[in-house]
């Protein structure tokens, strides 16, 4: 952390839970969580129309104990990094790569200032990262220094829906037009491409339903995504009937 700057919320849910995002993606069809498998799919359906392969250098910031680099890492096989301020998630994240013959470099970091050469990266993946930070403005600056010419950026967050946080561990929840606002800042706005998903009907009823029914719900989503390959929090904007959506992505181009 840079001197003088409020720390950011810290996180014991690695400590009390474990390398939890792992088994909430990869886990059996009782175990895993759809909302979250339908974020870290569309990061790959984006990173895969972007262009991404093998020979791509990927970094995540904020990768937390490492089920979405290691989800990166099966699909494209590429060199891997990832960045992360909680030292009990980048343990965990180390654990699960070794365990899973998976390859990446894993660096405990806080702060705004990484450790990485300007130009460095051809993808760069902020996962539901910006809305925790006290100055999201400085990580965005600092993403457009580690990209390269060419490169692209994805930001990913909760869309705003109420004057507070949802989430008592976000500092700020962004409406779609403050989103885009921010990163205009740092990133050429007609470059950019804004993905609209996770259709608000569906993550109340899994989320806030009753009880009994929300119970039925999940099991549902969990079988129709785990089993039939079918995400229902993957509908996005246009491609579906519902009119009100959850999360949205930002692909931003160097």
């Amino acid at each position: 952390m840079e001197a003088n700057e409020p720390n950011e919320i810290d996180f014991e849910k690695y400590r009390k839970r474990g390398a939890y995002h792992w088994d909430n993606y990869f886990g059996n069809v009782f175990r895993v969580d759809s909302f979250l498998r339908g974020r870290y799919d569309l990061v790959i359906q984006l990173l895969e129309k972007s262009g991404a392969s093998e020979s791509s250098r990927i970094l995540e910031i904020g990768c937390g104990d490492g089920a979405l680099s290691g989800l990166i890492y099966k699909r494209f096989k590429c060199k891997l990094y990832g960045t992360e301020p909680s030292t009990e998630g980048i343990r965990f994240c180390r654990e699960m790569f070794d365990k899973h013959n998976l390859k990446g470099t894993f660096e405990v970091v806080g702060g705004y200032s990484l450790p990485f050469e300007d130009n460095w990266f051809d993808y760069i993946i902020l996962a539901d990262v910006i809305e925790h930070l006290q100055h999201p403005e400085k990580m965005l600056a600092e993403m457009h220094r580690l990209l390269k010419t060419g490169g692209k950026a994805i930001v990913t967050t909760p869309i705003r829906t109420q004057e507070l946080p949802e989430d008592t561990m976000h500092v700020k929840e962004f409406f779609p037009s403050e989103l885009i606002g921010l990163c205009t800042n740092y990133f050429d706005q007609k470059s950019m491409t804004t993905v609209y998903s996770h259709p608000v009907v569906w993550h109340e009823l899994y989320s806030y339903g009753i009880k009994h029914l929300r119970s039925l719900i999940r099991l549902y989503c969990r079988i129709s995504d785990k089993i039939f390959g079918s995400n229902l929090f993957l509908q996005r904007f246009g491609e579906c009937r519902w009119k009100n959506f959850k999360q949205h992505a930002i692909v931003l181009s160097k």
